[in-house]
């Protein structure tokens, strides 16, 4: 779950948990375009929507995939664990 902080200068911070933030750079990845830790649109100073740069995509394509390399990491070194919880 997110959590908001709010910093020395008084302006509120949202954090992300990993998973959260695999998600929003998924969406990312999808629509090209940035988001805010909140979900919506980041817009410019002339209000239109900002979109990725090649650098920006490649970065949150290897976060996903390092991800990704780390599950199947543990699901080999622990093939019979099962989660607690239900998954979403």
């Amino acid at each position: 779950m997110a959590v908001v902080v709010t910093g020395k200068n008084g302006q509120d911070v949202v954090l992300l948990n990993p998973s959260e933030k695999s998600l929003k750079y998924t969406l990312e990845l999808r629509h090209k375009k940035a988001l805010t830790n909140l979900g919506k649109p980041k817009r410019d100073k002339d209000g239109k929507q900002i979109k990725l740069t090649e650098k920006q995509l490649a970065y949150r394509a290897g976060y996903l995939g390092r991800q990704k390399d780390t599950n199947n990491a543990f699901k080999s070194k622990h093939p019979r664990y099962k989660r607690k919880t239900q998954n979403r």
